[in-house]
């Protein structure tokens, strides 16, 4: 798998997904503009040039350009076959709201839950594959945040979540964290 520079044609490498036995790309593509700024044939041709080179991990969040960003990458995952699709693993975060709603902010089980239905909803998918907190929320404690996160694996509707967020130190993990948490201190 190859990746195209101004300079030169690389290998695409691989790393594991922090403690995870996941591989992912070391390049993520970041979807922030898809569906606001980049339509539809310009997102699909950079995803599939992305795959091509052997990329791999796609990045989006359910309030980039409203949610437009997960229903375009919606569309292309149901635009593609499996072998190319299936080969994607999906990041997707929550914090911040996309609404009105007082509620609909903040790293609380409530918000997390309706924001991570939300988004499997806008991918049409049943699952992510890795879910993340897009920002620190002083006002949550930490302890329900991660039990959602451990709570939504369990559930199906994430294979890995994640928690890498600042200040430094206050996403403490246990000293034995379970396997599909995938985390790192800084």
């Amino acid at each position: 798998m190859l990746q195209v520079t101004k300079w030169k044609i690389t290998t695409m490498k691989y790393r594991k997904l922090a403690n995870t036995g996941t591989s992912v790309s070391n390049l993520a593509l970041g979807a922030m503009d898809f569906g606001s700024k980049t339509d539809d044939t310009e997102a699909f041709a950079i995803l599939d040039r992305f795959i091509e080179a052997g990329g791999n991990l796609v990045d989006t969040a359910n309030v980039y350009g409203g949610g437009e960003s997960e229903k375009l990458l919606g569309r292309w995952f149901t635009d593609r076959p499996a072998a190319i699709s299936d080969s994607v693993v999906l990041a997707t975060k929550a914090r911040f709201g996309t609404g009105p709603d007082v509620n609909e902010n903040g790293s609380s089980r409530r918000n997390l839950d309706r924001a991570l239905t939300a988004s499997l909803r806008r991918l049409g998918l049943e699952k992510i594959d890795l879910y993340q907190l897009h920002g620190w929320d002083p006002l949550t404690p930490i302890e329900e945040t991660l039990r959602f996160l451990d709570d939504a694996v369990h559930a199906g509707k994430s294979t890995t979540s994640a928690c890498q967020i600042s200040p430094a130190g206050r996403c403490s993990s246990p000293s034995r964290p379970p396997r599909h948490w995938a985390y790192k201190h800084r």
